[in-house]
C-alpha cells in the first residue's frame, strides 16, 4: 500500500488517481472520505472499528482542516497516536510507517 502523492484536488494511491478526500489503511482498503473540515471524534470512531495503531490526518494543503478536540480525547483514551499534518506531509507519514505499523491515513485533497 503506497499513497503516491497529492496536488490540490486529487491523490493519487498505488498509481490510480482520486478526486476526492481518501481514507488508506494499512490493509488495503481505500475508501472515499465524506468531504468535512473537521476531522471529528464520530469520524474516529468509524476508523477505531479496523484496529489501527495510528491515524494519521491530512489536513490539505495548506493545513486548513482542524482536529476536533473531543477526537483528540477518544484518541487518547482509545491508546491510539493521532497525528494532523498536511496531506503532502501526511501522506510521507503514512508510507514511512505502513511497513511496520497498522496505520490509517485520511487525506484532505483541497484546503
Amino acid at each position: 500500500m503506497r499513497i503516491d502523492k497529492t496536488e490540490f484536488g486529487s491523490v493519487t494511491i498505488n498509481g490510480k488517481i482520486f478526486n476526492n478526500d481518501m481514507v488508506v489503511c494499512w490493509d488495503g482498503e481505500i475508501k472515499e472520505r465524506a468531504k468535512s473540515h473537521i476531522f471529528s471524534k464520530s469520524e474516529l470512531q468509524e476508523l477505531l472499528l479496523k484496529g489501527p495503531e495510528i491515524v494519521i490526518v491530512g489536513t490539505g494543503h495548506p493545513g486548513l482542516v482542524k482536529i476536533d478536540p473531543e477526537a483528540e480525547k477518544a484518541a487518547r483514551t482509545a491508546g491510539i497516536k493521532l497525528v494532523a499534518k498536511p496531506s503532502s506531509q501526511a501522506i510521507q507519514e503514512f508510507n514511512k510507517l505502513v511497513k511496520n505499523k497498522e496505520v490509517i491515513a485520511v487525506i484532505h485533497v483541497t484546503c
